[in-house]
């Protein structure tokens, strides 16, 4: 079965935008495995090996008829390896002030369930006590 010249031009520059998106899916991934210890590290680490499999699984399926040459491959390890020193130092530090923005924002939020989980115990004893039977 021959594959046209096209289609094998349009399967490399889709394995090589597949490597920029693993490259963005890495940094987006990076701030949490930096922030969350061990167990999240090795967390985050088996799912970005996992959507990168995947990732290689689904683009073999659709784009190459269910095989993946050395070519493709070469070209999703150049999209990544661009992504990482091209666009990367660029992209890592917006990323990082979005997730601190963010954690900042479930830290308020944390904080404000707490004083209302205490003004909730301090107000259910008082209404425990109008309603009590006397004996």
């Amino acid at each position: 079965m021959e594959i046209h010249i096209t289609q094998q031009a349009a399967a490399l520059a889709l394995a090589f935008v597949m490597g920029l998106g693993i490259g963005l899916l890495y940094d987006l991934l990076r701030p949490l495995r930096r922030l969350g210890g061990k167990p999240l590290a090795a967390a985050t680490d088996a799912v970005f090996a996992l959507a990168s499999a995947f990732g290689l699984f689904l683009f073999a399926m659709k784009a190459d008829n269910g095989r993946i040459g050395t070519w493709e491959l070469a070209s999703a390890l150049l999209g990544f390896l661009l992504y990482m020193h091209a666009l990367s130092p660029g992209v890592l530090p917006v990323l990082e002030k979005i997730f601190q923005i963010i954690g900042n924002c479930l830290e308020s939020a944390r904080k404000y369930l707490k004083k209302i989980q205490n003004h909730l115990k301090r107000l259910f004893p008082k209404i425990g006590e109008c309603f009590k039977i006397k004996k």
